[in-house]
């Protein structure tokens, strides 16, 4: 029997223990990767490799914007301080549920459209593994 899917609908995500609101979406965590590290020598029969460094990579979240939210301010002030802080993310349901890790704030814009809302996406460099619990 197959898994059942989790609903993105109630899922939270916190940064510096504030609570962003205006969350529209999330992307690319889990998008890091290790270096190959080259181990081939003449005795070889094939390339050989061991694997190296672990990024841990970025991600985004897409947001409508609100200069008097706690958690965009928490963004704002972690990019200009250049802090490292931890996230949070709380999906509804599934036993491991809660995914923690520390990120600092390489980006946070706002975008202005006609006929629209004010928009902008925060990108987070990942910088220590992510941790279901």
């Amino acid at each position: 029997m197959a898994a059942t899917p989790i609903k993105t609908q109630t899922t939270t995500i916190s940064y510096n223990s504030q609570t962003i609101d205006g969350v529209m979406s999330m992307t690319g965590i889990g998008s890091g990767s290790a270096t190959e590290i080259p181990t081939t020598t003449l005795a070889s029969t094939a390339k050989e490799f061991v694997q190296g460094l672990q990024d841990f990579g970025s991600f985004s979240i897409d947001v409508t914007r609100n200069q008097d939210d706690a958690g965009q301010a928490a963004i704002s002030a972690a990019l200009a301080a250049q802090s490292t802080n931890t996230v949070v993310i709380t999906l509804p349901t599934s036993t491991l549920n809660v995914l923690t890790f520390s990120a600092f704030v390489t980006q946070f814009t706002t975008d202005i459209n006609a006929d629209g809302i004010v928009t902008g996406k925060a990108t987070f460099r990942i910088v220590s593994a992510p941790v279901y619990s």
